[in-house]
């Protein structure tokens, strides 16, 4: 393989990444449109349940076209149904409770902005990633960018008293995500991702169905709006099931840490959204704490220990099987 052609296929999964975080971006502003009409808990219930049919056709199509064997070992199978009931209950429905007794602001710094530094600290002591200047540098300065773009107003980012509970939660989700990407990237070098996505959704969406079948009967739903199911479906199909699986395979090719330090490309990709979809003001610290971010993601993404010692591991991997 020539150099010019690895390094296009090196290039990939950080694209895949961008390609991400710019359908999640459009999501938050799907979910403030039909988030005036949906109970949050059925709105994520629906959304993983609907999947579920369309994922396993699909995988089932997918090992049938490689003459694949279906296989999982019931420690792994246990581990990915766990991750997705995580991702259902202790991230999503988490990240809605938290912020009843916080503000957005604060989820986005709270809630998302530390993962990547609470998946650094568990990546060191795994052996899983050499500190460097550019991650010193990067990890601080993507955050401050962050707090920056989130800062504005009275709703800005702050820490008190009244807002001390959910602010706990909110680091509580963090480290649920941390976790999540860990125990993703193990998986994901043993197994196709069609298989891993449809365990996941499957758990996620039997954790949230005493939500669904509690809340949301006949009335309820014929009076949600045609504006209020687009929302759902977008959600659904395109955040969802085509996010979460280009999300894992990138995750795959970078590994956990440079992985969660994609995350902080969401309050800039959220702010476009905003800007377009709902014609919301771009203010200049978020112009400023934007350039911040992306700078720090050059940075991140730029170190070349980390991206050795990925390789490493994956090489292990695959000597192994």
């Amino acid at each position: 393989m020539s150099r010019s052609s690895s390094s296009i296929r090196t290039f990939y999964p950080h694209a895949g990444f961008v390609f991400v975080y710019i359908l999640w971006g459009i999501n938050l502003a799907s979910l403030k449109i039909g988030g005036r009409e949906w109970d949050s808990l059925v709105f994520n219930g629906l959304r993983f349940a609907s999947m579920i049919p369309i994922l396993w056709v699909y995988t089932y199509f997918y090992y049938r076209s490689r003459s694949l064997k279906f296989h999982i070992t019931a420690s792994d199978l246990l581990r990915i149904c766990a991750l997705g009931i995580l991702n259902a209950i202790g991230m999503e429905a988490m990240l809605q409770y938290a912020l009843q007794f916080s503000n957005s602001a604060n989820g986005a710094v709270l809630g998302r902005g530390f993962m990547p530094v609470i998946t650094v600290l568990i990546a060191l002591l795994a052996g899983q990633v050499r500190l460097s200047w550019r991650i010193l540098l990067g990890i601080p300065l993507a955050l401050g960018s962050v707090i920056i773009i989130v800062s504005g107003g009275a709703s800005g980012f702050h820490l008190g008293g009244e807002t001390l509970r959910g602010d706990v939660l909110l680091l509580m989700r963090s480290v649920m995500g941390a976790i999540y990407l860990i125990g993703m990237n193990r998986l994901v070098q043993r197994y196709p991702l069609p298989m891993l996505i449809s365990f996941e959704m499957t758990a996620g969406a039997i954790s949230l169905l005493p939500f669904v079948l509690l809340r949301a009967d006949a009335a309820y739903l014929s009076a949600i709006s045609a504006t209020g199911w687009l929302s759902l479906i977008y959600t659904s199909l395109l955040a969802t099931a085509l996010g979460f699986s280009l999300h894992n395979w990138s995750l795959a090719k970078l590994g956990p840490f440079k992985s969660s330090a994609y995350g902080y490309l969401l309050p800039v990709t959220a702010a476009l959204a905003g800007y377009f979809i709902l014609h919301e003001s771009i203010s200049f610290y978020q112009v400023m704490g934007g350039a911040g971010v992306l700078t720090a993601m050059y940075l991140v993404q730029a170190d070349k220990s980390q991206a050795a010692k990925q390789a490493a591991i994956n090489n292990q991997t695959t000597a192994s099987v």
